[in-house]
């Protein structure tokens, strides 16, 4: 309703304003022509004045070349009897084109008169000068034709007021059709300042609706951040909460298979290992099933060893960090076949316990990609620690990775790393090397409090992306960094010790 209210105010002004143009135009081609009519007007009044003037002229000098015989009177006379006939001539198209056949047939016989006055006037004064005529007769009333004039010069006086009224009546006509004229433009003065009025209150009522707007998306964006925000802390708490309850739940099975399975499996081995040493010389055939169960007992013990190892990596507790991915690597490498290069420190130090085990699940996760994905022939593990930090890399010779691979891997081992890396403060970097020649991983932690863990995040990828300048510019090179929270390896193979809770007891060296 109220936009139908604003189109029909428009409308309006628009039928007003084009009105109020017209109006304008046609008061002004009447005022042109008004004036242009009171201006022949005037110059036909003018004329027939002058006209009064010449006849006068023409009976003076008359009757001064009567009285004086002198021939310098004619000279006026003629002249002013030529420009009588010229003025007539004039006037007599002006009233042809003004339409006014009264006054036409008026000043016809107003001329008519006036000639043959003239004429009178040269016959008299022709007789005169052949002296069949007395110069007294020939200034008389009735030769000098003062009664003719008078009715000449009545005549045109009646064509002259006619005229004046006219060109009165044309100024009057013209200056109503100023005073329309002024008011038409006063009149579209106001209804453009209301327009421009109106325009502005809705343009100004436009622009605070969409500053409104704006200011609603803005908001709505802001709680929808908050809300992602939200959404991702709960998620990565979860991420680190079921790492650390995968890490706690392995702890638990690796202790329950060692203390109950472990205890149970030994009991047996050396109940059979007594019976076989029993009744190997009493009865061969029992003696062969229990060797047989004694081999298959210590088959189930290493099985136990192996799962317990997996679950807890025991090396990583008695021996420490160093020892421990020693060990992963040359299993490793001697599964796979790799050439091995090792860059490891000479004796163990000592870490938190949480971040040896985050250490060690990224290698043992790189290490599984080298040899199941990457197929590498030569690996290379580089472990250094000082006072603020500690740095991992495991570098192959694979294939790479391709920037899909990077964005949608098939498994969640990468972003298992990256959970575990980024719960504990850290960095981890994986690189692609120029034309796939390989993956290079680096992953640092922090030694020292959670707040200070961005800037040595920060120092670490700086001196990271100088050393690598020079690599940067080859072909093929495809590089992803992740200080944020990733998905969680839903393989359930990895884990880590929420960086939020009290480290545990540091391994000691061995």
């Amino acid at each position: 309703m109220r936009r139908r209210s604003w189109i029909i105010a428009m409308i309006a002004a628009i039928v007003i304003t084009v009105g109020s143009l017209i109006g304008l135009e046609s008061a002004h081609h009447r005022l042109a022509s008004t004036y242009e009519a009171a201006l022949q007007n005037m110059t036909a009044a003018n004329e027939l004045n002058e006209i009064i003037a010449r006849t006068s002229t023409v009976v003076a000098s008359q009757r001064g070349y009567l009285l004086t015989n002198d021939v310098g009177y004619l000279d006026p006379y003629l002249s002013a009897v030529r420009r009588i006939r010229d003025l007539s001539a004039l006037i007599i198209q002006h009233y042809q084109d003004v339409g006014d056949d009264q006054a036409t047939r008026d000043f016809a016989r107003v001329m008519t008169l006036f000639s043959e006055r003239i004429t009178a006037m040269d016959t008299a004064r022709s007789a005169v000068t052949q002296g069949q005529m007395t110069m007294e007769e020939a200034l008389s009333p009735a030769h000098l034709g003062l009664g003719t004039m008078e009715s000449v010069q009545t005549g045109i006086t009646d064509l002259y007021n006619r005229e004046l009224a006219r060109a009165r009546t044309a100024q009057d006509n013209g200056r109503f059709d100023q005073a329309i004229s002024a008011v038409s433009a006063g009149a579209l003065s106001v209804l453009t300042i209301l327009l421009f009025i109106l325009l502005f209150r809705l343009l100004g009522k436009q622009m605070r609706q969409e500053q409104l707007a704006r200011d609603q998306l803005h908001e709505q964006q802001a709680h929808l951040d908050r809300l992602v925000r939200e959404r991702t802390e709960q998620l990565d708490e979860l991420a680190t909460h079921l790492q650390n309850v995968s890490e706690d739940e392995k702890t638990r099975l690796s202790r329950e298979l060692h203390d109950e399975l472990g205890a149970i499996l030994t009991a047996c081995k050396m109940d059979v290992t007594w019976a076989h040493h029993k009744l190997r010389n009493v009865d061969p055939v029992i003696s062969e099933k229990l060797a047989r169960a004694q081999r298959n007992l210590d088959s189930g013990i290493q099985t136990k060893r192996r799962i317990i190892e997996n679950l807890r990596p025991t090396v990583l507790i008695n021996f420490g960090l160093v020892t421990a991915l020693r060990s992963l690597a040359e299993e490793t490498a001697d599964q796979q076949h790799w050439q091995l290069d090792l860059d490891l420190p000479e004796e163990d130090f000592a870490l938190p316990e949480s971040t040896a085990i985050v250490l060690f699940r990224v290698a043992q996760e790189a290490l599984t990609n080298a040899g199941k994905y990457a197929r590498a022939t030569t690996v290379r593990v580089a472990l250094a620690c000082d006072e603020q930090r500690v740095r991992l890399e495991v570098i192959d010779n694979g294939i790479g990775l391709t920037q899909d691979q990077f964005n949608k891997p098939k498994t969640h081992g990468l972003f298992g790393m990256r959970q575990r890396v980024s719960a504990k403060g850290g960095r981890i970097d994986i690189h692609s090397l120029p034309q796939r020649l390989g993956t290079e991983i680096q992953v640092v932690l922090p030694l020292c409090n959670p707040a200070d863990a961005l800037d040595i995040a920060t120092e670490v990828t700086e001196s990271t992306v100088s050393a690598q300048s020079g690599e940067a510019s080859s072909d093929g090179k495809t590089t992803e960094s992740s200080n944020a929270t990733p998905s969680r390896d839903s393989a359930g193979t990895t884990g880590t010790t929420d960086a939020s809770q009290p480290p545990r007891p540091p391994v000691g060296m061995h």
